[in-house]
């Protein structure tokens, strides 16, 4: 059973390029909820969720990051459809001290391109489910039979390399037949006990 849960743990860790690994999520840098930062190349949103988890089992951990992962882009869709839809309401000068209050190191930033980012929120309200395809990992955390807590973003860069991705993938299926698959298993009776862990890519 420990294979298990020791194979479960070092899939997780190399999902991200880790600048924080800690064993649990005590001093995990993100908090709950959505925030924007602005950038000058446009704007970023970052979403951190989390879930319960009663018992310390691998497959438990899983589902709960599943979970986490699907409450986070609600979260990314009704920040972008409430705050940033009703701040496009007002006038520029408001959004733009909204958005200029802060830069990713908490001080106040001056060289934000605020006409930019103020076009690129607005815009991106109407289109919000294409690009909830932009959504990224972040970082992951998990304290034993307590909960785990998962960050996603969503940036410029990964929104065009999400639409790339996508239109690779339509045109690689319009030009060759799609297969199938059928796999089954089923799951032990015991528990597969995980360490904690914690890992977040700071330079998202």
């Amino acid at each position: 059973m420990k294979i298990v849960a020791t194979s479960a743990s070092l899939f997780v860790s190399f999902l991200l390029p880790l600048n924080a690994f800690a064993s649990s999520c005590k001093d995990y840098p993100s908090n709950l909820g959505a925030t924007v930062i602005p950038q000058e190349n446009g704007p970023k949103i970052i979403s951190t969720y989390q879930v319960s988890v009663p018992f310390d089992d691998a497959d438990e951990v899983m589902d709960a990051y599943a979970e986490a992962k699907a409450e986070a882009k609600a979260q990314i869709s009704e920040f972008m459809q409430t705050k940033i839809a009703k701040d496009c309401e007002r006038k520029s000068a408001k959004l733009s001290r909204t958005l200029m209050s802060k830069d990713p190191e908490g001080n106040e930033s001056k060289n934000v391109n605020i006409e930019k980012i103020k076009t690129t929120l607005c815009s991106s309200v109407e289109s919000t489910e294409a690009i909830l395809n932009g959504v990224v990992d972040v970082g992951r955390c998990y304290t034993p039979g307590k909960f785990v807590k998962l960050t996603i973003g969503i940036k410029p860069e990964t929104i065009i390399s999400a639409s790339r991705l996508n239109q690779n993938m339509t045109n690689s299926r319009n030009s060759s037949g799609s297969g199938s698959s059928n796999n089954s298993g089923s799951k032990s009776s015991g528990f597969n006990s995980m360490d904690g862990y914690s890992n977040y890519n700071s330079d998202f």
